[in-house]
């Protein structure tokens, strides 16, 4: 199915869409003494959250670069990390859970850090769980779980025809459901209007699949939804920039539209340093020692995103006393036999 675009709100979208990728990179190093730094580098500050001056700014070695800013925070353990959130959609915190485990194995101390980001489930109006399953959405989201592992390629391809076909429905949802708000926040304004207000919101789902059912290229003039739905131009003053209340229905719907699927904008890359040789870096890859992760929004839509990695330390100084104990034991002994 070919997606329908809709009204303002649909060029607002493709505008925010294209003007905001990776607004955020997160760096996390872990310590061995269990302390940790987190540096953020952004050209947005809008999408990031620091509230309070114990945030270092800090100047890159790349100067040529002079858009980009880098802040650098030291914590005391990876918990107070966590609580405080760097990363916000459109003045919502996304916040996060860490822990930090040290098992030592006398030769060796392994380390094991996870980071929960927590879901965004509940601030979302129409939640992606009433489209798609939580796996079914996570997959389409993140690649986990895989869900196609065992089809062959025909099959793999109606499958994911079918999940495509379910997040579209959900993605057409919520703009539509956008353009309805705006619209019935200035219902006063409609002359000759041809429901009632609460009878147009309560079309929403209506709406929505007679716009799936008989969708266009795009709506130019008079296709358009709401016009061919109610046979109407009624509510033509929210698509047309020369009405008197245009600039205003702009900002409004840029400010609701920002608010609504900013959570879905966000991408921001993770990279992690784990004290000594990493022996399991999860879903991430790792590249001189650092791993790296995708991160984005869209992964907190069908629940907690969760980053992991393990790592491994050599004790050096339990090498030396087991020589040490060892030759002491074996002295012994030849002192004994003598």
């Amino acid at each position: 199915m070919q997606t329908t675009k809709i009204s303002i709100l649909a060029a607002i979208a493709a505008l925010i869409i294209t003007s905001c990728e990776q607004q955020v990179q997160m760096v996390t190093e872990i310590n061995r003494d269990g302390t940790c730094t987190r540096q953020i580098s952004t050209k947005e500050e809008e999408w990031c959250s620091l509230p309070d001056d114990q945030w270092e700014k800090i100047t890159p070695q790349d100067t040529s670069d002079n858009k980009t800013l880098y802040f650098r925070r030291a914590f005391s353990c990876v918990e107070e990390m966590a609580a405080n959130p760097v990363l916000n959609a459109y003045g919502r915190e996304i916040k996060s859970n860490a822990s930090l485990t040290k098992r030592f194995k006398w030769f060796y101390t392994d380390f094991c850090f996870t980071e929960t980001f927590l879901s965004w489930e509940e601030n979302t109006e129409i939640p992606i769980a009433d489209y798609l399953s939580k796996d079914e959405a996570s997959f389409m989201w993140t690649g986990y779980p895989n869900l196609t592992d065992g089809m062959t390629g025909i099959e793999m391809v109606d499958y994911l025809d079918k999940l495509q076909e379910k997040l579209d429905h959900w993605e057409y949802t919520v703009l539509l459901n956008c353009d309805m708000k705006l619209i019935a926040n200035h219902y006063q304004d409609i002359a000759n209007p041809p429901v009632s207000r609460s009878e147009f919101l309560s079309l929403r789902d209506t709406l929505v699949h007679f716009g799936r059912e008989n969708w266009y290229d795009e709506f130019e003039g008079e296709q358009d939804l709401f016009r061919d739905y109610f046979k109407s131009d009624a509510y033509d003053i929210f698509y047309k920039s020369t009405t008197e209340y245009s600039q205003k229905y702009k900002a409004e719907g840029d400010s609701l539209l920002r608010s609504t699927v900013a959570i879905v904008l966000i991408k921001a890359p993770y990279s992690l340093k784990m004290p000594g040789h990493v022996t399991d870096a999860g879903r991430g890859t790792v590249t001189d020692g650092v791993i790296n992760y995708r991160f984005e929004g869209g992964f907190l839509l069908s629940g907690d995103y969760t980053i992991t990695a393990t790592s491994r330390t050599v004790n050096i100084w339990a090498f030396i006393l087991s020589f040490i104990i060892i030759l002491i034991a074996c002295l012994s002994l030849l002192y004994r036999k003598k």
